[in-house]
């Protein structure tokens, strides 16, 4: 019989929603949210990349990255420009402050991580990896 509380999704759910919640409340002293955490993060690994392509990293659609870019460029963290082969593809930057931000951040995320997983050896994690894997791929 059916049980909510056994229930894959709703288990991931849970713990996802508690996983962001805490993130975004370790960020605010930083003025930041996760969300523009993980974009100030791939953009400072990619620095350059098109919106799209960031909007796929971060599995949103474009429109809203372009919102969360035009917030972004108020704070002065990152910086759109034509690209000059395709004038449809704005490359997104960060400016000198995003990328003090990103160094900044870095060292809570890599905490965050180490306190998430604490008591987890490499193998429960590669495991736990691979079964979430599987499953988004069974959809």
């Amino acid at each position: 019989m059916f049980s909510l509380n056994d229930c894959l999704g709703f288990i991931t759910n849970i713990a996802s929603k508690r996983l962001s919640d805490e993130f975004n409340r370790r960020l605010e002293s930083y003025g930041v949210t996760r969300v523009n955490w993980i974009a100030i993060y791939y953009i400072g690994e990619n620095n350059g990349i098109s919106q799209r392509e960031l909007a796929n990293k971060m599995d949103v659609n474009e429109y809203s990255i372009a919102r969360l870019l035009d917030r972004m460029e108020k704070e002065e963290l990152t910086v759109r420009t034509k690209d000059p082969n395709d004038r449809r593809t704005a490359r997104v930057y960060l400016t000198e402050k995003g990328e003090k931000l990103r160094i900044s951040l870095i060292p809570l995320a890599e905490e965050f991580q180490n306190d998430v997983t604490r008591g987890l050896s490499s193998d429960e994690l590669e495991t736990f990896k691979k079964v979430l894997d599987k499953m988004v791929d069974n959809l």
